[in-house]
């Protein structure tokens, strides 16, 4: 008769000790996402008032309270980039870029007169702008001369980013022809008033794609 086989030493899980390292790390980085995760989501729910335009702003409109609103955002990290509130807008600033209605204000499109990089000048139009040819909206300036001795008449472009500032219809009434003021970079004036001297004809025609287009 055989002796039975001895029974197999049972084996005992120890209770984890708070004193041990590992757990200690471990419950650190548990409390440490979720402390993470919270600041995370209350910095995403954050808003930021800032202005906005209630009208649309062309570039050398002076910047006032009326053409304003404050509005509430999210921005994030983004936040200094736009502008907060009229304090932060010296008396006197024009704007240096259009601003449409309902956009948000931004610090660069703030400055002063002296920095606007454009000047006003009026055009006489024959005919009528198509509906892209409103305030705010990029155009090209192109110029027509009659050919001489019978030859056909050239066009070529004059400007190719000026901003409209003002489209004036006229009226058959009082017989005034339309006209449009437009905003052109300070260098290419003497362009466009040699084209006037010379009674060029002169077209606006509205960039595809760019902001502006009337209603």
């Amino acid at each position: 008769m055989t002796d039975a086989a001895p029974a197999p030493a049972t084996m005992r899980l120890r209770r984890p000790r708070w004193k041990d390292p590992r757990l200690v790390v471990g419950i650190a980085l548990v409390l440490l996402s979720i402390l993470l995760g919270s600041v995370l989501v209350s910095r995403l729910a954050e808003t930021t008032t800032v202005l906005a335009a209630r009208v649309d702003i062309v570039p050398g409109d002076v910047i006032t309270a009326d053409k304003l609103t404050s509005v509430d955002v999210r921005l994030g990290e983004l936040e200094g980039l736009y502008v907060r509130d009229l304090e932060a807008i010296p008396e006197g600033s024009v704007a240096m870029q259009t601003v449409r209605s309902g956009e948000l204000l931004t610090v660069s499109a703030v400055g002063q007169g002296t920095e606007v990089p454009l000047r006003p000048v009026v055009l006489p139009v024959e005919e009528s702008v198509a509906q892209s040819v409103a305030p705010g909206g990029q155009v090209e300036l192109w110029r027509t001369r009659e050919g001489i001795d019978g030859a056909p008449p050239t066009a070529e472009l004059l400007i190719d980013s000026a901003v409209v500032r003002r489209v004036d219809e006229g009226s058959a009434i009082g017989m005034r022809s339309m006209t449009v003021e437009v905003l052109v970079p300070a260098e290419d004036v003497p362009l466009v008033l040699e084209a006037l001297a010379e009674d060029a004809r002169l077209d606006v025609i509205g960039v595809p794609g760019a902001q502006g287009a009337r209603s």
